[in-house]
């Protein structure tokens, strides 16, 4: 029987021999892991957790189309920055952070577009900003809205980004220049990987479809090449002269598996998991598989905390603040909130598209321990 990874197996051993060598210590502030599922019928889910060490107040933000956009932050010295401005195209549905709808970090367009910013800490590096902001330069926390409000296949992303760079701004609601990677996924089934680094934005055809934090994205692929043995299918019975020995319970195969909640080990682990995966014949029946997968890795406050023992409020436990699914074929997104544990579904028939104003909704927490015999009267 072939290993989980048999048929991704000339991903990895393609082009990913080497990789740089990381010694520097990295604050990890954000855990998230994100995936793509794909349905028998060729329709994909994609999903993702958002893990942070403070709350992140995020609201469901709805931008229409013709919407005005200008990317803005601050400046090291503290004065206000603008860079560039375009109108969008496309209608964005997505989760920002503390109510700046601008500020998305993860969404899905009407196009069936989805992307997703992840923390990348101590390895992304943007350009320098010029003082009065210039056009094609972006603040990190606005380079997800300008690709979800502008394009509509992977394809398209991977030419506008030669025109754009993504600047050292602060993003003043955080009080910091967020360390970001991305995730892009359209619904012909391409994903791409877009990491800022030392000599500008390197993309990664991420055929995997799934993605944690750092380090750089083909670290991961390379590691993964540990992990080639790893099956769903149990290891047989070994017999010996004097009898015969079997796995206690099941999963044997998967032995191996890491279980903590490092971004190397939820990478691992969420490839075996998309993989190995029984899909349903549509998106919309694969939503119930992407939960499942997402569920494993919803971290509770205080499973990982940090070393410092006076680490402010703003360092921590990192926990899941919310789960996200969209289905990329029917441009649907849903969204369950940090106390909640039901998700709540947003669709582009729910707002006027062509409006003039983006509109902010707070996620709603439904009572997840309703009565049985209630609910069947």
């Amino acid at each position: 029987m072939p290993s989980l990874f048999s048929r991704l197996q000339r991903v990895v051993l393609t082009g990913l021999c080497s990789t740089a060598l990381f010694i520097s210590p990295v604050v990890s502030s954000s855990a998230c892991t994100s995936f793509v599922v794909t349905a028998k019928d060729d329709s994909r889910v994609y999903g993702r957790t958002m893990e942070f060490g403070f709350e992140t107040e995020s609201t469901v933000s709805l931008i229409p189309r013709n919407y005005k956009i200008t990317s803005a932050g601050t400046l090291e010295d503290g004065k206000e920055w603008e860079g560039t401005s375009w109108t969008s195209k496309y209608a964005v549905i997505g989760m920002d952070i503390r109510g700046e709808q601008t500020a998305i970090v993860d969404g899905v367009n009407e196009a069936g577009l989805a992307a997703g910013a992840l923390y990348f800490p101590g390895f992304a590096k943007y350009s320098e900003a010029t003082s009065n902001g210039a056009d094609g330069e972006l603040a990190p926390i606005n380079f997800l809205v300008w690709v979800l409000s502008q394009f509509e296949t992977v394809e398209e992303v991977k030419e506008a980004v030669k025109s754009v760079k993504l600047v050292d701004i602060e993003f003043k609601v955080l009080g910091q220049i967020p360390p970001l990677h991305f995730t892009i996924h359209d619904r012909s089934g391409k994903s791409i990987v877009i990491e800022p680094v030392d000599d500008g934005l390197k993309i990664y055809d991420n055929e995997l479809g799934v993605m944690t934090n750092s380090p750089q994205f083909d670290w991961h692929m390379t590691n993964l090449r540990n992990y080639v043995n790893l099956t769903p299918i149990n290891t047989a019975a070994k017999k010996f002269p004097e009898g015969e020995l079997s796995p206690l319970g099941q999963g044997s195969g998967m032995l191996g598996v890491p279980g903590d909640v490092t971004p190397p080990s939820r990478f691992v682990r969420v490839t075996t998991y998309v993989n190995s995966a029984e899909v349903k014949d549509t998106s919309k029946e694969n939503l119930n598989v992407a939960g499942h997968i997402l569920n494993n890795f919803d971290i509770p406050k205080g499973f990982a905390r940090d070393s410092d023992p006076d680490a402010g409020a703003d360092d921590g436990p990192d926990y899941t603040q919310w789960s996200v699914m969209a289905d990329l074929n029917e441009a649907t997104y849903y969204v369950r909130a940090l106390d909640a544990m039901n998700f709540n579904s947003v669709t582009f028939d729910d707002f006027d598209v062509n409006g003039t104003e983006a509109i902010s909704l707070k996620p709603m927490v439904s009572d997840p321990f309703s009565n049985l015999a209630d609910l069947a009267k």
